[in-house]
């Protein structure tokens, strides 16, 4: 598989998200609570130095090494925190090939899906968002997201061309000159420990990003006739809102995968928390031997 081709997933037929270009999906609980709780306070432990912080305070750290100004990535070992227990990164890449049907039997050496070689760690506080941004070109066309602490709201952007009448614009984050839409294409609700998987188009032609508010509400997109609540315990996780953030809630394409479908089609609300996502990706350039192949040119392609 070439580093610019998307990968075919039909293992997870039964977890695209509807309604929106290809592709995405959502796996939800791909963690346990416990797993969760370890993870989070691992990233607590980050030291200070490892942490970077960007222009609206939200802090990013980087596992598996750092890109260079050329996109090549200049890379690090792996903490034990993500290569051994609860050995997530190579839970993921599984995940993925067996999506896949890679054949990864018998000791053969055929090519990951993805061969997640970074690991890109992002510390959202209350109120806190990411601009429309694309991952880009420096990437495989294949990136997973684990959602760990609080609930929020992915927004699915898409380019307008800027000599149509007026166009309605907002900043991005990169790729300046380009305008999007102001309107979100769709939305999709990331419960924690949740996985989330980009590819496709909407990978390489769309942009995602997450409105920096202290409150989300959003709802079910409509269906024909209302489904008894039969899951008392997620109405209860989830409490319906007042009919004004109803008219103002964002339909949530994924709604039947997190489980909405066994509510009534009812607007629900909660108040952002501290939440931390873990973003799984394969840089296609990667310097060999480190530091060490940085002063003496090694470079290769994965």
């Amino acid at each position: 598989m070439a580093a610019s081709d998307p990968p075919s997933l039909p293992g997870l037929d039964a977890s695209r998200v509807p309604g929106l270009p290809p592709a995405c999906y959502y796996i939800p609980d791909f963690i346990t609570p416990d797993e969760e709780t370890y993870l989070l306070r691992k990233v607590g432990e980050t030291p200070q130095p490892k942490w970077k912080t960007v222009g609206s305070g939200r802090r990013l750290s980087y596992w598996g090494g750092t890109m260079s100004k050329n996109s090549v990535l200049l890379p690090e070992a792996m903490p034990d925190w993500l290569s051994s227990f609860p050995d997530i990164v190579e839970r993921v890449d599984a995940f993925l090939d067996a999506a896949a049907a890679a054949d990864t039997d018998k000791g053969k050496s055929k090519e990951r899906v993805l061969g997640i070689n970074q690991v890109l760690v992002n510390e959202y506080q209350r109120g806190q968002g990411i601009s429309p941004h694309e991952d880009g070109p420096a990437f495989r066309p294949l990136v997973a997201t684990l959602s760990l602490g609080s609930p929020t709201i992915l927004d699915i952007h898409h380019y307008v061309s800027p000599t149509a009448p007026s166009p309605p614009m907002i900043p991005t984050e990169g790729n300046e000159g380009r305008a999007i839409a102001a309107v979100p294409l769709g939305h999709v609700l990331l419960m924690p420990r949740s996985l989330f998987i980009l590819t496709g188009s909407l990978y390489s032609s769309h942009l995602h990003g997450i409105a920096a508010r202290e409150r989300d509400s959003f709802i079910a997109p409509e269906r024909e006739s209302e489904v008894p609540a039969t899951a008392q315990a997620a109405e209860d996780a989830l409490p319906r809102s007042t009919n004004k953030a109803k008219a103002e809630a964002n339909v949530v394409a994924n709604a039947s995968l997190a489980g909405l479908d066994t509510l009534p089609r009812d607007a629900f609300a909660y108040e952002r928390r501290a939440r931390t996502s873990l973003t799984f990706r394969h840089a296609n350039k990667v310097l060999k031997g480190g530091a060490f192949g940085l002063a003496t040119g090694g470079l290769r392609r994965t």
